[in-house]
């Protein structure tokens, strides 16, 4: 690969604007903000047009890449934001240009990035994107019926802790009908991926893929059978509330204050504290663990710069990568969104400082990120196929949610996933 033509004094020469194309998935408010910082690269240079376009979900992202890829290119951006579980396809495909080799022709120092994301990216030993938009899953109570129940605020659960905390806050009538859940927590994956992380367990063989190639999935560990087993049991004691896959409706459950805890994204904080508003105090907590916490992995997507581009478009793609991570940007980015900022030194920002102090709980996810230990299970795993897995452990929790035993249902989709494993494996170039 050349790389000379990278370097930002390519763009020396041109006579004009340079437009590139960046896709990405970010909606609502997050979608506001990066938008945002769009605008501001375009108006603070006069080289570079970058026109941006949101291209539906991740799901929805990636596969218009994979059919643009398959199309022999036609139609591909030069940058794309692509979530955390699309890394090891992002390094398969050949498609992408490596941020580490893009670093190094410029010249640029990767110590400055925060560890815990580079570890994520980095695939085969070489980090391939910029971690964009990177969160933990956080612990949201109801502040005031942990005060109203005893319950003493602490930064750290266990998941017997929780389980404790939970069934002191169900409220019942007296007919058993619950009328406020102790616990909400969305159907997804991602929930029991990091608490397997979090207790010190891999999500897939191999230390979760980062010593060699995953070639079987190990989400039936010890870990997320507890975790899942726990979950069922709160579900059935109507402790816990089944809201289903959809994010939101657990979230809206929430924010009415008919759950008093509920698990989400940390970059979920901003719309959460809207949604509640004054009905009462929100507090965040770090992501519980089974008996000693490990530390979670990193949530979210990372930007990747696309081949097939002449050395200009890449040199413009290459500046507008700069850009992001500016700490002035980093800190705009955080303080509008509630994720961290991947670059050191950030948080010691006045603007960010003062955030932190308006709004205590956008320190949890730092603090959380700060104080994970950094190995292969924090560094999450990285495996083929990880979509239509996730699908398939989701399918497990909703059996167990509806009674079959935890163990079985995680061992019986293990097999489905070590197949489509088996089939990704199979179709990439030794």
């Amino acid at each position: 690969m050349i790389l000379a033509g990278i370097a930002l004094g390519g763009l020396g020469l041109a006579q004009q604007r340079i437009t590139i194309d960046f896709w990405h998935s970010m909606g609502g408010v997050l979608g506001e903000a990066t938008e945002a910082l769009v605008k501001d690269f375009n108006a603070a240079q006069n080289r570079v047009t970058v026109r941006s376009q949101f291209v539906g979900s991740y799901d929805d992202g990636l596969n218009k890449l994979r059919a643009a890829l398959q199309a022999g290119g036609q139609g591909r951006p030069n940058v794309i934001q692509v979530y955390d579980i699309g890394a090891r396809f992002m390094a398969d495909s050949g498609a992408v240009l490596p941020l580490e080799d893009l670093a190094r022709a410029n010249n640029f120092d990767l110590s400055q990035f925060v560890p815990q994301p580079r570890n994520y990216y980095t695939v085969d030993g070489k980090l391939y994107g910029l971690a964009f938009n990177s969160s933990n899953p956080i612990l949201y109570f109801n502040a005031q019926a942990l005060e109203q129940a005893g319950i003493p605020y602490r930064n750290t659960w266990s998941l017997a802790d929780l389980e404790a905390a939970a069934r002191k806050l169900t409220i019942k009538d007296a007919s058993g009908k619950t009328t406020r859940y102790g616990l909400s927590i969305p159907i997804d994956s991602w929930f029991m991926e990091q608490f397997s992380y979090n207790s010190g367990q891999y999500f897939c063989n191999n230390e979760n893929g980062r010593k060699a190639r995953a070639t079987e999935v190990t989400f039936n560990n010890p870990a997320a059978v507890a975790f899942l087993d726990t979950w069922a049991r709160l579900v059935r004691e109507g402790v816990a509330a089944n809201t289903g896959r959809n994010w939101a409706d657990s979230q809206s459950l929430f924010a009415q204050g008919n759950a008093a805890i509920a698990v989400y994204s940390t970059a979920s904080l901003t719309g959460v504290l809207r949604q509640v508003g004054n009905r009462f105090p929100v507090r965040t907590a770090f992501y519980p663990y089974l008996r000693e916490r490990n530390g979670t992995a990193i949530g979210g997507a990372a930007v990747y710069l696309i081949r097939g581009f002449n050395d200009e478009q890449n040199a413009a793609s290459w500046e507008f990568i700069r850009f992001l991570l500016r700490p002035e940007t980093q800190a705009k980015w955080t303080i509008a969104t509630g994720y961290f900022p991947v670059v050191k030194g950030v948080t010691e920002l006045p603007s960010v400082r003062q955030a932190y102090v308006r709004q205590p709980n956008y320190t949890t996810a730092v603090r959380q990120l700060e104080t994970s230990k950094v190995n292969t299970a924090s560094a999450g795993c990285l495996m083929g196929g990880f979509t239509e897995i996730r699908q398939i452990v989701q399918s497990a929790i909703e059996e167990a949610l509806r009674g079959k035993p935890a163990q079985q249902a995680l061992d019986e989709a293990k097999q489905r996933a070590d197949q489509v494993l088996a089939r990704y494996n199979a179709s990439v170039r030794p």
